[in-house]
């Protein structure tokens, strides 16, 4: 598989930045949380590809990513790690892939913010006769969209707190550049680089490189205009040597294949530990980038961010149904080696709702969107009271598991016919008052509905657990069987459900 962005790698010599139904009394700042999760996990994935004393050594290359088929538009990076000890963990991947798969682990949400930028106008259309940008097709978002996002005054706002000033830059920032004709696709003045750039994870805050350093200026080409170099240790995918400390190089300093390559077009590199340069102007903002000391210094267009952990679902993330759309890899785990990820709580607002694609995904925020959830194909784990908003909640496949009742008093469930037993578990002690509830093609709006081991009115082997959801569209007096009539209405209930589990 292979992507047309780049992604690439540092060195020595160096010195040394409220919601309407709470169910806390206040919205946790999760940020220094995520930036933890981003710097354990990407860690752990760095120290993995490395680990020599494992039964079976890790394979660790660098590849590109191809454009997907139009029935495949949605990839997965390669990257493998649960595995048992007889299978090497895997990574295959540039840097984009390698960013998209540690957010796409530590919090989906941010990750789909991401991937939503793949949808706009401008990464979408032909700017010349030779340059024409397809994002849309892409399996995840390249550096300069990242980068392009990153510089938006929007980003604040959906999850990510920019930083220009490069000097402030701490452990757990993402950091991206554009280079060439991809820093702004209308200028067909600017030349077109194999690479569009670069992202990272920073793991450690900058220092400034010494001006006496052996190689500082690059063979003459740093910029007149700098004020600093300084050096950022990173983990990132990437196929170019960087400046020491450098997990990846051999004692020669050369990257290696591994002995059985994943695939023809795996190039020696891949996932690790390293430190890239950069020159600054007197405000911090990046002029150029230096990744390695057999590289010169390059012009590029950089910004980073912070993670934070506050949502808006609105404008340019939300896709054609105003949601956001999230879909957790497969491979991303829930947890690696004794650490959980996907957590942690992710504070959601606006007018716009979710739409989970795929995965498996925890909501524990205090969340006060409109726009509803929407289930096609995922695992949502509800953990808060807020966590589904005050929208409508539709469940069209996969699973949901309430912990707490969560579903808005004035909002509705509507469940596919086609659902398995079990599908909706009622994990929560009492009762979760909604107005109506719609079970394929049967609308209801009064009294308890529940699982066979609940209490409630009426039974459908859809739901499991003991909650209950009670209607409040109408009088729970309108529809209460009497206790003649009861076990024959549980019965039917029963009944129907399992013709209607059948007849998919």
């Amino acid at each position: 598989m292979l992507l047309l962005a780049s992604c690439a790698p540092v060195q020595s010599g160096t010195t040394p930045v409220e919601s309407k139904r709470h169910h806390r009394h206040h919205k946790e700042d999760t940020s220094a949380q995520l930036a933890g999760s981003v710097v354990s996990f990407s860690t752990a994935v760095a120290e993995a590809m490395k680990d020599e004393d494992a039964s079976a050594l890790p394979n660790n290359t660098y590849s590109h990513q191809r454009v997907l088929g139009r029935r495949k538009r949605f990839g997965e990076p390669r990257v493998e790690l649960m595995v048992d000890d007889d299978i090497p963990l895997l990574s295959s991947t540039d840097c984009s892939g390698l960013l998209s798969f540690v957010l796409n682990t530590v919090s989906p949400l941010h990750e789909a913010v991401l991937q939503s930028q793949r949808r706009l106008a401008e990464h979408n259309k032909a700017y010349s006769e030779d340059f024409t940008l397809r994002e849309r097709l892409r399996p995840w978002p390249r550096a300069f969209v990242v980068t392009q996002f990153l510089r938006a005054d929007y980003a604040d706002e959906t999850g990510f707190q920019s930083i220009s000033d490069f000097r402030n830059l701490k452990a757990g920032d993402i950091g991206a550049y554009a280079m060439g004709r991809y820093a702004k696709p209308a200028d067909e003045t600017r030349p077109r680089p194999r690479d569009t750039g670069h992202v990272f994870v920073v793991v450690g805050e900058p220092s400034v490189v010494p001006s006496d350093t052996k190689g500082y200026d690059g063979d003459g080409t740093l910029s007149k205009d700098t004020a600093t170099v300084i050096a950022i240790p990173v983990i990132d995918s990437s196929a170019t040597v960087h400046f020491d400390p450098d997990s990846r190089k051999n004692e020669k300093g050369r990257y290696t294949l591994p002995k059985t390559p994943p695939h023809p077009r795996a190039r020696p590199g891949g996932v690790g530990t390293g430190t890239i340069w950069f020159a600054l102007n007197s405000e911090g903002r990046v002029l150029q980038r230096r990744l390695g000391p057999a590289q010169k210094y390059r012009a590029v267009l950089a910004r980073a961010a912070r993670l934070n952990g506050n949502i808006e679902l609105e404008g340019t993330v939300l896709d054609e149904g105003d949601s956001l759309v999230v879909r957790v890899f497969d491979s991303a785990p829930s947890e690696f080696r004794g650490v959980t990820y996907g957590d942690a709580p992710v504070h959601l607002t606006g007018k716009g709702g979710l739409r989970l694609a795929s995965g498996r995904l925890v909501l524990d925020g205090v969340n006060d969107f409109t726009g509803g959830v929407t289930i096609d194909a995922a695992e949502l784990i509800v953990a808060s009271p807020t966590a589904l908003g005050s929208g409508a909640v539709s469940v069209r496949g996969g699973s949901m598991k309430l912990e707490k009742p969560a579903i808005a008093r004035t909002a509705s469930l509507s469940l596919a016919a086609e659902l398995p037993d079990g599908a909706v578990q009622l994990d929560f002690k009492g009762k979760n008052v909604l107005q109506a509830l719609r079970i394929g093609d049967e609308t209801h709006r009064c009294g308890t509905w529940g699982g066979p081991d609940s209490k409630a009115m009426f039974i459908d082997p859809v739901f499991s657990g003991q909650g209950v959801l009670e209607l409040a569209g109408q009088p729970i007096e309108a529809c209460t069987p009497s206790r003649e009539e009861a076990p024959e209405r549980r019965r039917r209930a029963r009944k129907s459900s399992k013709l209607r589990a059948s007849a998919y």
